[in-house]
């Protein structure tokens, strides 16, 4: 992960001949502690552009749908952990309450054997009818088409029904 070069790119974003961008975090580092800035930039730069431009901008997006089990016996596990559980739960949210068109967030299934993510983390612009790295791409798009490799991350994967929900669902972001 090179976090100089994420920002630049969520700020291409905003260009009109920009008409989607595939975002893959799946890495672990994502959910270190000393990433949570860049990961909370990222995500609200995603939400901005796709509030902005609407329809006209396609995000897909590709994050974990588990933990790799190596995981468990890292230093930082618990760590690693909730920040995995809250940020699913924030996109999910964010996703709910959303009126228009949300990022299509897939959550990639990480086998019980595999130490890693099968999918580099990446961001690739279709920019005036090109990719800038077409094969990463077309490796993340055909993931998040292969069934069951992925499962959609949707609001019903987060239980919006707290004692202010009803009211005031605004309370879980």
């Amino acid at each position: 992960m090179n976090a100089m070069h994420w920002p630049t790119l969520m700020a291409r974003l905003l260009r009109p001949s920009v008409t989607h961008a595939v975002v893959v975090q799946c890495g672990l580092d994502w959910l270190r502690p000393q990433h949570a800035g860049l990961r909370n930039d990222i995500d609200q730069a995603l939400v901005a552009a796709q509030l902005r431009r609407g329809s006209s901008l396609r995000l897909t997006r590709v994050v974990l749908h588990n933990l790799p089990a190596a995981t468990v016996d890292a230093p930082d596990a618990d760590a690693v952990m909730r920040a995995f559980d809250e940020w699913n739960y924030r996109l999910a949210a964010t996703g709910a309450l959303l009126s228009g068109p949300a990022p299509r967030v897939h959550r990639l299934i990480i086998p019980g054997d595999q130490a890693a993510a099968p999918l580099p983390d990446m961001v690739d612009l279709l920019e005036d009818g090109q990719w800038s790295d077409p094969e990463s791409t077309a490796l993340a798009l055909s993931t998040v088409e292969t069934t069951g490799a992925t499962t959609p991350l949707t609001g019903y994967d987060v239980d919006l029904q707290g004692p202010f929900s009803d009211g005031d669902p605004s309370v879980h972001m």
